[in-house]
C-alpha cells in the first residue's frame, strides 16, 4: 500500500494518531472490577472474586503482546457467565474512545473520542507498510494504555 492510498478508506488522516497518544481509565482495573462485578440482589454477595482479577486478567492477555484487557459490560457477563474483562487488540474502539465523559439523551456513556473513527484509522496505519504502530504501555494500575505512531524509515 503506497503512503497516499494508506488512509484512503480510514476515517480520519494520519493526523489524528500519528505521534503518542494516551487513552485514560479504559484498561480492566480494580476500579473498573469494583463497578462492573455483579452482585446478587438476594444475599448481597459479589458473583466473583475481585481480588486478583486484575493479575488474572494480565495473564489472559499475556501471550499476544498485542493484546489487552478490557472491561465487559455487566450484561454481557450476565448473559454469557464469562469473566468481567475481555481481550482486544490495543488499537480497539473500546480502548481508543477513551473514558466516559458523560451519558447521552438516550442514557448510554459518552465518550472522550470517536473509537471507530481512530479504530479503522489505526487499522489503516497497521496494515500500511509506511506507519510503525507500537503498544507503548498498558498500565493495569490506572487503566491507561499508551500507543505510538509514526512514518517508518524507508
Amino acid at each position: 500500500m503506497s503512503d497516499t492510498d494508506a488512509f484512503a478508506d480510514a476515517p480520519l488522516g494520519d493526523e489524528a494518531i500519528r505521534g503518542t497518544r494516551t487513552y485514560e481509565e479504559v484498561l480492566y482495573s480494580e476500579a473498573h472490577a469494583e463497578r462492573t462485578v455483579p452482585v446478587n440482589v438476594l444475599s448481597g454477595e459479589r458473583t466473583r472474586q475481585i481480588a486478583g482479577s486484575v493479575e488474572r486478567a494480565k495473564a489472559f492477555v499475556d501471550d499476544d503482546p498485542r493484546r489487552v484487557a478490557v472491561p465487559q459490560t455487566t450484561e454481557a457477563q450476565i448473559e454469557t457467565q464469562s469473566a468481567p474483562y475481555i481481550s482486544t487488540v490495543f488499537y480497539n474502539s473500546k480502548v481508543v474512545r477513551g473514558k466516559i465523559v458523560g451519558e447521552s439523551d438516550y442514557g448510554r456513556p459518552e465518550f472522550t473520542n470517536d473509537g471507530h473513527a481512530l479504530e479503522w484509522t489505526y487499522r489503516a496505519a497497521v496494515q500500511a507498510d509506511a506507519y510503525e504502530v507500537q503498544l507503548v504501555e498498558a498500565d493495569y494500575d490506572t487503566g491507561n494504555v499508551t500507543i505510538h505512531v509514526e512514518q517508518a524509515d524507508r
